[in-house]
């Protein structure tokens, strides 16, 4: 489903009297077509036809005895995701290239039991008629046990053990919480909690739930009123009613159970609390308050556009300027870009988020012990959010919903508005020359606005919110950037932040932001002008030089030098960045024509989100977050190296599913091979009551790398762009300009008929 807006920037100043406002229509769109369900593209997810028979075989003929959404137990076999299995690439290639035969359409099927994880193929799509396990040859696990369930699956019977747990607890509760509890009938007094992540130690299966009090929405987020009580639930056993609270701390003590904390509540030997409740205490509402400079009645400024929008999208293919890719999304990992070409030749295969891992650090065991964890564990792309027009994206932006499996649901739901697609004009022009004459005049100016397209999705997972854009300019470069915003994570604290060891800063009375880092790992499967491709650096140096300047005279000084080294192995590929040492990372396919001048026409990776991960190699849990090490890492493409990671690898970090390092280990060689670049870009973020309070801001903090041309044509392309602007002195102080001769228009009118903000998803019958 798509939903186009048309909208402009300004009224026009037309007519017989001074300042009247009239108002003309904006150009209709033409090149807007919805996808065919009947005809999916052969990159595209799931349709909802195809979900829906995939479901109707696995609960009628496939012999599996799967159970679905609400009612399952942990004793029945759970369907957990539905997403298309990716298709091996030579045959993609064969079909969309050499119009070989169209590949055969199947679903990955992922099942929880109690006894562990279970994957299958099931196809062919949209009616299956067979099923048969999936083997990872990189895993390092054959079978995969119920540690390494991923505890998403288990919400509900975790927060039916914290309830449990919290009845022995209710006299505590109500004297310190000021009458708040878990109970289902709490009214406006209600208990949650928040959980990092499951972890498995020694074989038991634990998780640490931090207690929060549930605030109305217009006073703010639960995120930001922790209490002083933390519960460490035992899930080890397939039997929920057996999950207990194997620790307990409350106001700044430790107790090994629920009862033992009762005990010593009850007799007296218990430091206590009694937190009130403040219900005017909005520091975490995200509502307009204070007295901001802004006049109330004027609106901030718009872009949208005047002449129609200058890209087209047939069901999820992109046109735009001489860009052409194709975008979808993925139940397990998230936003996907595929075959992205410019000027008709291929430049990527596949552009897709892979991971996102952050690692904390506390006063708490909520804290304390959280250390890293991924956001896979819950699926990025279950982790998905409606975009709202005009904040998210532009006014003038076209919206996409999708469909995809809902584990919770047990059913197939609609996202409404999960991209948008918009051409917008950034802050920095793309180039410019002013040619002074020195004379109180100039030769020429030369410039182009820097207006390119955005593909944007945004990812809210928890607390934190993602927005990742993929942008395409027009002189040939592609850039991927990342922002989080949202509620930081937060612990309760008594004490005044300590001058020395900082482990993060107060941001309102009692509250403790935990310190932390973003890491995220994005796949860039290179096709550079095909498949064969190599991967060199181009070093810059620098070393002493000695100028003999005229008879006698000589300069001693230093100059720099570029050092050319292709690498032959993955080993050599992979990369600690040191800023010391930089570097050019190139791609290039020899056997393609070179440029005009005889070079190799190239790419080059220019990472501007470097963040070193700070653990050691030694540390015992490195093999669960390998790809962390690296901020850039080149292997060799095969079909079973699909992902750097996966949702498994969060629980048993010490004997993790997946090692990004055997993609590494066996050192083959990517001289004239398939090429895949593994780019990891983050940022150290120690939040503070200025930036973070309510939500964390992103001026300043947007992560990017950007794919460049280097080489590749004889000339910027762009000069072909009608958005140049070319400006000489003309006679009698007038200049000449050469410039879009629509840009002489007058601007159209805004229709106002832009999408209402749909935050609700949902079960489509």
């Amino acid at each position: 489903m798509i939903k186009l807006v048309i909208l402009v920037s300004c009224l026009l100043l037309l007519g017989s009297r001074e300042g009247e406002a009239v108002t003309c229509p904006c150009p209709d769109d033409v090149d807007i077509k919805p996808s065919d369900e009947n005809k999916p593209s052969i990159f595209q997810e799931l349709t909802k036809l195809e979900i829906d028979g995939v479901l109707k075989y696995l609960q009628n003929d496939s012999g599996l005895d799967v159970k679905l959404g609400y009612g399952a137990k942990i004793s029945d076999t759970i369907v957990y995701v539905i997403e298309k299995k990716p298709t091996p690439k030579d045959e993609v290639l064969n079909h969309i290239d050499r119009d070989g035969r169209r590949p055969v359409r199947e679903s990955r099927v992922v099942l929880a039991t109690s006894s562990g994880m279970t994957e299958y193929t099931v196809g062919p799509l949209p009616k299956p008629t067979y099923h048969r396990k999936i083997k990872y040859p990189k895993w390092r696990k054959t079978g995969l046990k119920f540690t390494d369930r991923p505890y998403p699956i288990d919400s509900f019977a975790i927060a039916k053990t914290i309830q449990r747990e919290g009845r022995k607890m209710k006299q505590l509760l109500h004297e310190s919480f000021n009458g708040f509890d878990f109970e289902d009938d709490c009214g406006n007094k209600c208990l949650t909690y928040n959980d990092l992540r499951s972890k498995v130690l020694q074989g038991n299966r634990l998780v640490w739930a931090n207690v929060l009090r549930v605030v109305p929405p217009l006073i703010g987020s639960i995120y930001g009123y922790p209490l002083p009580l933390q519960i460490l639930v035992n899930m080890t056993s397939t039997d929920p009613d057996s999950w207990n609270a194997a620790k307990v701390w409350y106001n700044g003590q430790h107790f090994d159970s629920t009862d033992d904390l009762m005990a010593n509540y009850i007799n007296g030997s218990v430091s206590k609390i009694a937190m009130s409740y403040n219900e005017s205490d909005v520091y975490s509402s995200m509502r307009r308050r204070g007295t901001g400079k802004t006049r109330r009645a004027n609106r901030g400024p718009d872009c949208f556009p005047q002449d129609g929008r200058r890209y087209s999208v047939d069901g999820h293919r992109v046109k735009y300027m001489d860009w052409e890719f194709e975008f979808t999304y993925r139940q397990t990992t998230g936003p996907q870009l595929f075959d992205v070409q410019f000027k008709k030749e291929r430049i990527v295969y596949e552009l897709s988020l892979q991971e996102i891992l952050l690692s904390y650090t506390g006063t708490t065991p909520y804290g304390s012990q959280a250390g890293v964890f991924f956001d896979s564990e819950a699926l990025l792309g279950n982790s998905f959010s409606p975009l709202s027009p005009g904040v998210d994206c532009p006014k003038g932006a076209t919206y996409f919903d999708s469909s995809i499996f809902s584990f919770i649901f047990g059913e197939k739901v609609v996202i409404p508005n999960l991209f948008c697609i918009f051409e917008y004009r950034d802050d920095q022009v793309l180039k410019r020359h002013y040619d002074n004459n020195y004379g109180g005049g100039y030769e020429f100016y030369g410039g182009m606005p820097n207006n390119a397209l955005v593909l944007r999705n945004i990812i809210s997972s928890y607390n934190y919110d993602y927005t990742i854009s993929f942008i395409f300019y027009q002189n040939g470069v592609i850039g991927t950037k990342v922002s989080a915003s949202g509620y930081v994570l937060c612990e309760f604290t008594h004490h005044d932040v300590p001058i020395e060891d900082l482990l993060g800063f107060k941001i309102h009375e009692n509250v403790l932001s935990m310190f932390h880092q973003h890491l995220f790992n994005f796949k860039v499967d290179m096709d550079i002008l095909g498949e064969s491709n190599s991967h060199e650096t181009l070093a810059i140096k620098v070393r002493p030089v000695t100028h003999d300047v005229v008879s006698g005279i000589q300069e001693e000084t230093y100059e720099q030098f570029l050092k050319r080294k292709q690498k032959s192995s993955e080993r050599q590929a992979a990369y600690r960045f040191q800023y010391s040492k930089p570097k050019y990372y190139l791609f290039y396919n020899n056997e393609a024509r070179r440029s005009k001048l005889g070079y190799k026409r190239a790419y080059y990776l220019d990472n501007q989100g470097v963040s070193k991960f700070l653990f050691p190699d030694k540390w015992s849990k490195m093999g669960s977050a390998a790809w962390a090490k690296y901020q850039l890492a080149v292997t060799r493409r095969h079909d079973d190296e699909d992902t750097s990671t996966t949702p498994y690898n969060t629980f048993d970090q010490i004997d993790p599913v997946l090692n990004f390092d055997s993609y590494i280990s066996d050192d083959e060689n990517i001289t004239d091979k398939d090429l895949v670049a593994w780019v990891t870009v983050g940022m150290q973020h120690l939040p503070n009551s200025a930036t973070d309070v309510p939500v964390t801001t992103t001026s300043g903090s947007t992560l990017s790398f950007y794919l460049k041309p280097f080489n590749f044509f004889d000339e910027d392309p762009s000069t072909s762009s009608y958005d140049n602007v070319f400006i000489t002195p003309g006679e009698n102080g007038e200049a000449v300009v050469e410039e879009n001769e629509n840009n002489a228009k007058e601007s159209c009118s805004h229709p106002n008929d832009d999408p209402n903000f749909d935050g609700e998803y949902w079960v489509k019958p």
